[in-house]
């Protein structure tokens, strides 16, 4: 595609589409008129050869082929911006800036009150869209390069096992724990190993295959863990153990917030594990951005 047969307003008028999924929102946002958005979308119809956008309940969902251009079409308006803001400093008071985090629920339920509760006082213009990982402790690199997120949040390796161009920083390490209703058969007392394997389980898993660290290390021990309940949210494991007679491993931080509000028992983990360390990740070519500087000053004051 010739690249002179692109008016950058159109690209605007994409990143509010996508957005907002509402085409008189994404108009308000630009300060045009439902129509002249419309014509804008019209023109972007027929430069790409896609629909883009099709209805939807509430306004319009992206096509494919829009959800597939979202990250570079972000990454590159934001690289614009910076540099016609000619390395101004960022001032949160006044900065209109989005901030794209993906992140597990447990990180997400930690960290987004106190997080928004600091914007909402110093910086009433900014907004932060959260999304959830897709993997639980797979660093998603391609989005952080893309620029379709601009910080990652979760259990993810240390810097010795990512791209060099990823930068990664440990914002807390803590252990596993055992959570079980107050009253469950198992309560009140250390657990052995065995009966620890042998408990009916509930488990975050992210992957199609229900199967993680924990069975591996039983595993390597001759023991099988009894998970019947599987689920990539954190929030619903411990609502789940909360009800019935099975048990659940989660970070200690999680189990600390919810035990009294839950009527949970925690207990040590009886089956060796390595520590939960929950890291930021983001990309070089964004170091230097003094808005990622100020995002990552508040997570690091929230240790």
């Amino acid at each position: 595609m010739n690249l002179q047969a692109v008016d950058l307003n159109l690209l605007l008028a994409l990143e509010a589409l996508l957005e907002e999924r509402n085409v008189s929102r994404a108009a308000r946002r630009l300060g045009l008129s439902q129509p002249a958005m419309s014509n804008a979308l019209a023109r972007l119809r027929g430069l790409l050869d896609d629909p883009l956008f099709v209805r939807a309940p509430g306004g319009v969902a992206p096509t494919p082929r829009a959800e597939r251009m979202a990250g570079l079409v972000r990454a590159g308006l934001d690289q614009f911006r910076r540099a016609l803001d000619g390395g101004q400093d960022f001032n949160p008071k006044n900065s209109t800036r989005t901030f794209r985090i993906a992140l597990s629920d447990h990180a997400e339920w930690l960290l987004a009150p106190k997080l928004m509760g600091f914007s909402l006082e110093d910086a009433p213009g900014i907004r932060v869209q959260l999304k959830r990982l897709d993997a639980l402790f797979v660093l998603p690199e391609g989005d952080l390069r893309t620029g379709a997120i601009d910080l990652a949040i979760g259990f993810f390796p240390d810097a010795r096992s990512v791209d060099e161009m990823t930068r990664l920083e440990t914002l807390a390490e803590e252990q596993h724990v055992v959570v079980m209703r107050r009253g469950h058969t198992l309560a009140g007392r250390p657990l052995t190993l065995a009966e620890y394997a042998a408990a009916p389980h509930a488990a975050v898993i992210y992957k199609p295959e229900p199967w993680g660290l924990i069975d591996q290390e039983l595993a390597a021990r001759g023991l099988r863990r009894n998970l019947r309940l599987a689920s990539p949210h954190f929030l619903t494991v411990m609502h789940t153990v909360a009800g019935t007679d099975l048990i659940a491993t989660v970070p200690e931080s999680l189990a600390s917030a919810l035990a009294s509000r839950l009527r949970l028992e925690v207990q040590d983990c009886p089956l060796p594990l390595p520590v939960f360390a929950t890291r930021v990740a983001w990309h070089a070519q964004v170091q230097s951005d003094p808005a990622i500087g100020w995002l990552l000053s508040l997570l690091r004051n929230r240790r």
